[in-house]
């Protein structure tokens, strides 16, 4: 296979993770193609960590395959990841650090998203930025009733136990 044809495969193949997951919902297919164009495929293997508690990279990422946790900085496990989720949408958001750290719990394929590069991309096509930023925030929302549950649950716990 000539290197023409493998770049055109791993574009294509960037190209469908993004497009199926949340982060894309709504976005044409133009959009989705220059998405894909500045993005890269990374493979993690189990128990090897996607990003760290207080780093200060900012890039989004979507994970296309395995399955990962969501740490706190004191190693407790607080939530799980699936694919097609994106994460790291906190720092890319905010402009701060990481918030917490994301190990992969079996062999993960992951599609990276250069913070700078969506940024400049965003401010090109404002339309898809909206829809982009809808998504993310829909994705927030969902994370944030989850701990809502989560904490009226513990709670419950240790009112029943008082």
């Amino acid at each position: 296979m000539g290197v023409a044809a493998i770049y055109n495969e791993t574009f294509m193949d960037v190209r469908r993770i993004i497009a199926d997951s949340y982060l894309a919902a709504g976005f044409t297919e133009e959009f989705t193609d220059k998405l894909a164009s500045i993005s890269t495929r990374m493979q993690f293997k189990s128990g090897e960590y996607m990003m760290r508690d207080d780093d200060d990279s900012r890039d989004l990422m979507i994970l296309a395959e395995g399955r990962a946790e969501v740490r706190t900085q004191a190693e407790d496990v607080i939530g799980y990841l699936k694919s097609p989720m994106p994460f790291g949408e906190v720092a890319f958001l905010d402009g701060k650090r990481r918030s917490g750290s994301v190990v992969a719990v079996a062999d993960c394929t992951v599609v990276q998203i250069p913070e700078q590069a969506l940024r400049d991309l965003l401010r090109a096509e404002p339309a898809m930025a909206v829809r982009a930023l809808m998504n993310l925030s829909q994705i927030l929302c969902d994370r944030l009733r989850k701990a809502n549950q989560q904490i009226a649950a513990l709670n419950a716990i240790e009112e029943a136990t008082l």
